[in-house]
């Protein structure tokens, strides 16, 4: 029996092919707390059609550079080389960390590492190598990250990302057709602009093989006024509305029915107790340490490059002295929620365990502190942030609260079962190796993510799969700390993690 069940489980992951084209959309910090008919009409409508991943869950960290990484090349941080929204590379810039999505860092990295910033390939860049044709359009900087490489041709691919565009001839063109890219969320939206752009421009002919699109919303929205408030299910709606407009136009063009449609977000959202200053707080214990230096650092000099819900601690010269006195300052530090160290300091999990051991990785980062409060709006979940400008009552993420790890995930179309909702665990490390496998183009390096074959049609029963949960824990005279994981298939998921003082 047991053979029988590996050759057929083998046999139905391997035979779906019906979709000709792919749109992978990202709705950027989407709870799925917040999928309803009320809300996104648009997307619960595509759920009964579909397949809702009820246990889905965002790459550590829960922040956006890092996740629209994972979602564009299956692999987990330390495989890509993106563990941060802002990371210290001093070959970028030794005096302060830098941001990851931006361009300058981008071209920098690409010089640097020979070409692997990104250290494989993106899904657009497969499904081109693949002999398939992808276009880019984003609303948000991350967009460049999807798709970065310079071009001098439209026949070589587009990314139409934040209002720029590669090859950046492009640009007069669409700013002559749609109008300048909106300076702020308004009448239209940066979405409104980016759909434009693709159904008007981008799909003009036909619909490529591969089409990525990220909405900027509900996050930023959510950032501004905190989850579940007005003006964050405004925004939902209005994202909604450009759902609608997407599969409306795969509908003009007789496509709908040979489209896989995936809906996802980088991560979840919570709403913002308390501001730390870990720079200040480790200067007033006598460290050296800070955000941004004005002369290039020494060695014992620590970076700290904040990341919202988490921050990286960089220390010159990797002193482990030093990195261990920090540990112990942290672990009494009221903020701390979960401490990784680069090179297993005692008392603290190793960054392999959450996948950050990239080449570049930092020797600490802390998950702040969160909990299930509730804010004025009655949504649950609330965080500590630390270094960042927006304060108490707003919204963040990026911890390891259940909050900011369990996203959205929907996906409908011809290769999917409908009206189904599976309680397997998911990731948005599985959706490159799902959107590939749809097409039928066998990855050239193994992914770290799966196939997500038990939302295909003629799958196994769920009943006959079943994940693993477990925990780990420290627990010390004046500290612990835990973290919650799933494994399925040979994948990790982290569910949750946190910390306090005894």
């Amino acid at each position: 029996m047991r053979t029988f069940l590996v050759c057929l489980f083998a046999s139905v992951a391997f035979q779906l092919h019906a979709a000709k084209h792919v749109v992978l959309i990202v709705w950027d910090g989407m709870r799925p707390d917040f999928v309803t008919a009320s809300n996104c009409p648009n997307l619960f409508q595509l759920s009964k059609e579909g397949v809702t991943f009820t246990k889905h869950h965002s790459a550590y960290p829960s922040a956006t550079e890092v996740n629209g990484t994972v979602i564009a090349t299956g692999v987990n941080p330390a495989r890509s080389h993106i563990v941060g929204n802002h990371e210290y590379r001093p070959y970028i810039d030794e005096l302060a960390d830098v941001h990851t999505e931006a361009l300058a860092s981008i071209r920098k990295g690409d010089e640097f590492h020979k070409g692997d910033y990104i250290a494989v390939p993106t899904l657009a860049e497969a499904v081109r190598a693949s002999g398939g044709t992808a276009v880019v359009a984003g609303s948000k900087p991350i967009a460049l990250l999807l798709d970065r490489k310079r071009r001098d041709s439209v026949k070589e691919g587009v990314n139409v990302y934040y209002g720029a565009t590669l090859p950046e001839s492009l640009g007069a063109h669409l700013t002559n057709e749609l109008g300048n890219f909106p300076e702020d969320e308004g009448t239209p939206s940066r979405i409104d602009w980016t759909v434009d752009a693709m159904v008007k421009d981008l799909w003009s002919n036909t619909v490529p093989t591969f089409s990525f699109v990220w909405m900027n919303q509900p996050d930023l929205a959510q950032h501004k006024y905190s989850p579940g408030s007005p003006e964050a299910l405004a925004s939902i709606g209005n994202a909604d509305q450009n759902l609608g407009r997407i599969l409306a136009e795969l509908d003009k063009k007789g496509v709908r029915d040979a489209t896989d449609v995936f809906v996802v977000s980088d991560h979840g959202c919570s709403t913002i107790t308390a501001n730390a200053d870990l720079a200040g707080d480790l200067s007033k214990a006598g460290f050296h340490a800070a955000r941004k230096y004005s002369a290039k650092p020494k060695d014992g000099d620590i970076i700290v490059a904040s990341n919202s819900g988490s921050t990286m601690v960089y220390v010159i010269g990797h002193d482990q002295k030093i990195v261990t006195a920090v540990v112990a300052f942290l672990q009494r530090w009221k903020y701390a929620g979960v401490i990784f160290t680069r090179d297993n300091i005692p008392a603290t999990f190793p960054l392999k365990l959450v996948h950050l051991d990239a080449p570049e990785a930092p020797d600490i980062v802390i998950s702040l502190r969160w909990d299930r409060g509730t804010n004025r709006f009655g949504t649950v979940g609330t965080v500590v942030t630390d270094g960042t400008a927006y304060k108490p009552g707003q919204g963040a993420h990026v911890t390891l609260s259940q909050f900011d790890m369990h996203n959205t995930l929907i996906a409908a179309g011809p290769d999917f079962r409908a009206g189904v909702k599976s309680e397997l665990p998911s990731g948005n490390l599985d959706v490159a190796p799902t959107v590939l496998h749809v097409l039928g183009i066998q990855p050239k390096q193994k992914l770290d993510g799966r196939v997500l074959d038990e939302a295909l049609k003629n799958s196994l029963p769920e009943s006959l799969l079943v994940p693993q949960t477990r925990s780990r824990k420290i627990l010390m005279k004046h500290w612990e700390q835990y973290l919650s994981i799933t494994e399925f298939k040979g994948v990790q998921y982290f569910d949750e993690g946190n910390g306090r003082q005894k």
